[in-house]
């Protein structure tokens, strides 16, 4: 078993690969970093016949300019089965009521999910994909779908709020398919870090569980105020006091509306430059286009450009009202006798609040999903809807870039078909939009800052350059709750110069910046440093095989959910890469059962051979790639266990393996036998692999107290590792 001293030993090992890096590196400087400026979209090629099909494909994007208007079409039949054989002689196209010819038509098919391989063996007691385990990041190529969660908690209910919830924890968990990247996004609540897009569930669990009753939120709830027996005013009266109530509640509610747009907007911005099919999934009680006098257009005027920019960002935006089925009748919380009036007023409101969401919907060629009570089948039925479509494009005329809105009409003339597009086009071409970025020197402050700034909010990163990361949660009496995050860069993408002075001597400038976030977006914590690394010709096919090791800690002074985000760059060629983690940091304080992060290394006793140890075995506890012929150790430390009259503890380890989401190895359980100290208990042991072939796996440490309670008795940690 893996004992409490040897555990203890490679922490403080840990602290000594840090010290090392240190030495190794001589710090120079401390690069700012600031927060993200919005880039422009840059606008895809105009001849869509010379692209090539992929999730990726330019040909997929929307685009308007002088050459071409492009735009995208959902046909279905009456059962609403999507129609993939039409032609371009199926479909007439008005431009401002005019006929175009159609010079352009593709039809654009989502690739199915790719579904794992691997089955559940026989005899096998753990779960499949269950809750918790890490998930493989996406590659551009990869992505499939980019879905946008807007949850609009400017307008949202208390108890709409909690349906929403409920339906987004449903589409994670049971809906979310491969290739899927997804963001949840709060309109009054800030775009924090657990807001990014990403396909980790375990984040995006993390921001589902984070969304929240906004009690400043508008009430668009449709109600019966009723009349008050003991106002004896006039009805001029009465009337003019509700005109001026309705003006400042018509205030307000642009307001808000207004912030809805706003989020959205920034949203859609961000979505113009992700891969796959673009959809944005609005969740909300609703808001007006116009005020009650129907004199108010500040909230339309925002729509239609709002509704420009997603059709040029090729984003389909899709509505769900979450108030559900209104009865628009009095209940048991109507506190007055309604006036005979109040049911009409009580319906307009209603259908009044519905109409923004009827318009985005339309405009951007989605779906608006009213007057239903399941908001998860709107969400259903958005994903299908996303499964093909039809580009569409035609030779504009000179005047139809005079920067006015110019509607389209679509029609099919094959029977029995419904089309669906988008509602029209601002006359602007997409080049009159851009703003070209000045050109800087790739060594110069203003594009390192731009550099690292990119790759630290893009949902991909960077991959220039090859960085792993690998962050652990531990606590000690000395500092409290810390996160130690490992870092193995690759050095052979570097650019290496030969020293002038010293001959064969290798030496290399590296930037480093690394950030930790809060639940919020906030950046608590970043450590900027220009390294110059210095090699001697013994060290140089070493360190280009291997790379170099770098540790760095993190206080924690509070515990929450945090994302750790490293980008490294060569100043040089101005090459990057980026890795980064979700991390959870429990709250000891509360006396539950807690496992600290779980780490895997190579034992002291580990015989491998030296030509063994190439760049695809680095043994690295950041890397965690081993040879199939040895073994690993692995150790973690356990918190608030429970003790008996004499003071042990009575813990119990179940060791699991997966391999593409599914368990491929369980073993018994097996006590714990150190004893714990202060409070913290080690655990460890050792795993053989030979029987495992080479590929990808996921270890899984499961805890169990057995003087526990059984909804505080078990606890678990995962980690990723690789068989070379």
């Amino acid at each position: 078993m893996f004992s409490t001293t040897n555990f203890r030993l490679f922490v403080a090992q840990l602290l000594m690969f840090s010290l090392l890096a240190n030495i190794l590196f001589a710090q120079t400087q401390n690069p700012p970093a600031k927060p993200p400026e919005q880039k422009p979209a840059q606008s895809p090629p105009t001849k869509p016949d010379e692209q090539q099909d992929g999730p990726q494909d330019p040909d997929s994007v929307v685009r308007i300019n002088t050459q071409l208007v492009q735009i995208d079409a959902v046909v279905t039949d009456h059962k609403g089965v999507h129609v993939e054989d039409l032609t371009g002689d199926d479909f007439e196209l008005l431009v401002d009521g005019k006929k175009q010819s159609l010079s352009y038509i593709k039809m654009m098919k989502l690739a199915a999910a790719k579904k794992p391989e691997a089955e559940t063996p026989k005899g096998s007691n753990a779960a499949a994909s269950p809750v918790g385990m890490p998930t493989k990041e996406l590659a551009p190529k990869d992505v499939r779908r980019t879905i946008a969660f807007v949850v609009d908690d400017l307008g949202l209910s208390f108890e709409s709020t909690y349906f929403a919830r409920e339906a987004i924890k449903k589409f994670v968990s049971e809906q979310m398919e491969e290739g899927d990247l997804v963001g949840i996004i709060r309109t009054g609540r800030g775009l924090g870090m657990l807001q990014q897009f990403t396909n980790d569930k375990r984040i995006l669990g993390t921001a589902v569980d984070r969304l929240s009753w906004n009690p400043f939120s508008r009430n668009m709830m449709p109600n019966f105020s009723g009349n008050d027996p003991n106002d004896f005013r006039s009805e001029d009266a009465k009337a003019a006091d509700a005109r001026a109530e309705a003006r400042a509640e018509d205030f307000r509610e642009t307001v808000f509306s207004v912030g809805t747009l706003g989020s959205l907007n920034f949203v859609i911005r961000g979505l113009g430059e992700l891969p796959g099919r673009k959809m944005v999934i609005l969740i909300s009680d609703g808001f007006r286009l116009f005020g009650r006098e129907r004199n108010n257009d500040q909230v339309l005027q925002n729509l239609r450009r709002l509704t420009d920019l997603a059709n040029r960002s090729s984003v389909v935006v899709y509505s769900i009202d979450a108030k559900g089925l209104q009865t628009l009748m009095p209940d048991a919380s109507t506190s007055r006798v309604p006036h005979p009036k109040d049911f009409s007023r009580v319906a307009r409101e209603n259908f009044d609040s519905q109409e923004g969401l009827t318009y985005i919907a339309r405009e951007t060629g989605g779906l608006a999903f009213l007057n239903g009570n399941d908001i998860n089948q709107g969400i259903r039925k958005s994903l299908e809807d996303t499964n093909s479509y039809y580009l569409l494009g035609f030779d504009p005329e000179d005047e139809k870039f005079d920067r006015k809105y110019h509607t389209i009409k679509l029609k099919v003339t094959r029977p029995g078909l419904h089309v669906r597009t988008r509602a029209g086009f601002l006359g602007i071409a997409d080049r009159e939009r851009r703003k070209e970025l000045p050109t800087v020197a790739v060594d110069s402050p203003q594009a390192r800052e731009q550099a690292i700034v990119g790759a630290l909010y893009s949902p991909f990163g960077a991959r220039d350059l090859g960085i792993q990361m690998s962050s652990f949660f531990f606590n000690s009496k000395k500092t409290g709750s810390f996160i130690r995050s490992l870092y193995q860069i690759d050095m052979s993408e570097m650019n290496f110069k030969d020293d002038p002075v010293r001959p064969g001597v290798k030496t290399v400038k590296l930037e480093l910046a690394s950030f930790t976030f809060n639940e919020a977006g906030a950046i608590l914590e970043q450590h900027g440093r220009v390294f110059t690394l210095e090699v001697e010709p013994e060290q140089y096919q070493m360190v280009m095989t291997k790379g170099m090791f770098y540790a760095d800690d993190f206080i924690i002074k509070k515990p929450g959910a945090y994302q750790l985000r490293c980008i490294i760059r060569d100043p040089s060629t101005g090459k990057l890469g980026s890795a980064g983690q979700f991390i959870n940091v429990p709250d000891l304080t509360k006396k539950r059962l807690t496992m600290s992060g779980v780490v895997l290394t190579v034992p002291e006793d580990y015989k491998a051979k030296p030509e063994q140890l190439t760049a695809e075995v680095n043994m690295s506890p950041a890397t965690r790639r081993f040879p199939r012929e040895g073994f690993f150790e692995y150790g973690a430390a356990v918190y608030n266990a429970k003790t008996d009259s004499s003071g042990k503890t009575a813990l119990t380890t179940v060791t699991e393996i997966y391999r593409d989401g599914k368990p491929i190895f369980t073993s018994d359980a097996r006590p714990v036998e150190k004893a714990g100290v202060g409070g913290r208990t080690d655990c460890g042991g050792r795993m053989a692999l030979g029987p495992l072939a080479p590929g990808d796996y996921v270890f899984h440490l499961i805890v169990n107290d057995t003087l526990a309670k059984s909804k505080n008795a078990r606890v678990d940690q995962w980690i990723e590792f690789s068989v070379r």
